[in-house]
């Protein structure tokens, strides 16, 4: 009964594989850049340019498209601190599933990434069976984060598995001297936020000055009881940012409001003609380059004479009064 059990599971997982290639997690307050046609077709596993690759991160956080070594941030950020408080050990044991071979003691630091990922069908299997097994690497590593109380495990979990498991080095992303994807050179970041704005990165740097669109108060149950911009981010997004998306190359951008700035969602995601598919213009290209203007944005609420006007009689009433 139990191999009949594995023969299914086996049959049911090779259906699957051939239903999708990608596994993509988002939020609710995500939009694509470009259309899910056009999506399909860059991550398509043989001849898409971001086919057979593991996105565990993004380049608008610190760590870019490729995940960070905790040993990497300065000793005093809590990204390093934390792990090393909680003594998560340097060295883990576990059984290689491939090879059935037991790995004593291997050195495997913790790598952070992000919690928004694209991964390859091959990569979520893997990562299954390594935490159906007791002893694989995915079970050992989750047993441990438990059991110390680490914080942030959705963004090193998947980032420190992909980083210490040999079979997959091929399928992390390679890329160039200005940190853009060599398979697809436009391609800067996976998913654009607006980040740590006038707040210190995790090396002491300020990593932008760039002004924000904030929550005025009334807007506060229309989204649903979002408050104020925080400090560090992510921002809301809108037709200033169009500019910075467009060089980006993400596939995606948060965070989006239909009740802070409704032109991002009646602009994306960007869709093409067929007709002009081989014109070497590409969806970013065809978003226009806008900008926040150097010295910043103030929305004023607008005048309602009607209310100024009553406003003015409570006034002189009072003084009446």
């Amino acid at each position: 009964q139990q191999q009949q059990q594995q023969q299914q599971q086996q049959q049911a997982g090779s259906q699957l594989s051939s239903s999708w290639d990608v596994f993509i997690n988002l939020s609710g307050d995500t939009l694509p850049v470009v259309t899910a046609q056009r999506m399909s077709q860059l991550f398509e596993p043989t001849s898409g340019p971001l086919g057979n690759t593991n996105f565990v991160t993004s380049a608008s956080c610190v760590t870019g498209l490729v995940p960070t070594s905790i040993y990497d941030f300065p000793k005093h950020t809590m990204k390093r601190s934390h792990y090393f408080q909680l003594n998560i050990p340097k060295t883990f044991s576990y059984v290689n599933l491939t090879t059935g071979e037991w790995k004593k003691d291997v050195y495997m630091p913790i790598y952070f990434g992000s919690q928004w990922m694209a991964l390859t069908y091959d990569f979520v299997e893997y990562v299954i069976r390594s935490m159906d097994h007791p002893n694989g690497l995915g079970n050992v590593l989750k047993e441990t984060f438990v059991d110390r109380g680490v914080l942030m495990t959705d963004e090193t979990f998947f980032s420190t598995m992909l980083m210490n498991s040999p079979g997959f080095k091929d399928t992390i992303p390679q890329l160039n001297n200005d940190g853009a994807l060599e398979r697809y050179p436009t391609m800067n970041s996976l998913r654009y936020e607006r980040m740590d704005e006038n707040a210190p990165n995790a090396w002491g740097k300020y990593t932008s000055s760039y002004p924000l669109y904030d929550i005025p108060p009334k807007f506060g149950k229309a989204t649903e009881g979002e408050g104020a911009a925080k400090p560090w981010g992510p921002y809301f997004l809108g037709t200033y940012d169009l500019g910075a998306i467009r060089k980006s190359g993400a596939l995606f951008v948060r965070k989006v409001s239909w009740t802070v700035d409704k032109n991002l969602v009646r602009m994306l995601p960007v869709k093409r003609s067929s007709a002009n598919e081989n014109d070497g213009i590409s969806e970013w290209d065809l978003l226009p380059d806008i900008r926040w203007p150097e010295l910043g944005v103030r929305i004023k609420d607008p005048f309602v004479w009607r209310a100024k006007k009553e406003e003015e009689e409570e006034d002189d009433t009072a003084e009446e009064e």
